[in-house]
């Protein structure tokens, strides 16, 4: 479902669309997210661009929102990692506060999926 070619109201219905029904809890908080960004798609890119390690993911900065953000969604997380290990066929290797870069990779796979899905 890529979202770069689609007009900036085409954007924010799939947003929508996503933010109120899609089965995956972070997408929905990714959508969200960019829905109340001032422009979503400007949003989405720089997530992906610059990771959530920039700070453009005000919900995520802390690490007390990150260990949240993952203990919410632990099973979709693990769920996500499997999947990027089978199809790309090499471990993730994370550094550094365990919690918080599961966090930021599902968010930022996230991103990634809705701009090139």
């Amino acid at each position: 479902m890529s979202l770069h070619s689609k007009s900036l109201k085409e954007v924010k219905t799939i947003l929508n669309e996503i933010a109120e029904n899609h089965e995956s809890g972070i997408m929905r908080i990714v959508a969200t997210d960019a829905l109340d960004s001032e422009s979503p798609l400007e949003y989405l890119q720089d997530v992906t661009n610059y990771g959530c390690i920039s700070g453009s993911v005000s919900g995520l900065i802390y690490y007390v929102d990150t260990h949240a953000f993952f203990d919410n969604h632990y099973e979709e997380i693990e769920t996500m990692r499997y999947d990027w290990e089978d199809q790309t066929g090499t471990k993730l290797n994370p550094n550094g506060d365990l919690k918080n870069w599961y966090a930021w990779f599902a968010y930022e796979q996230k991103c990634w999926e809705l701009l090139d899905g």
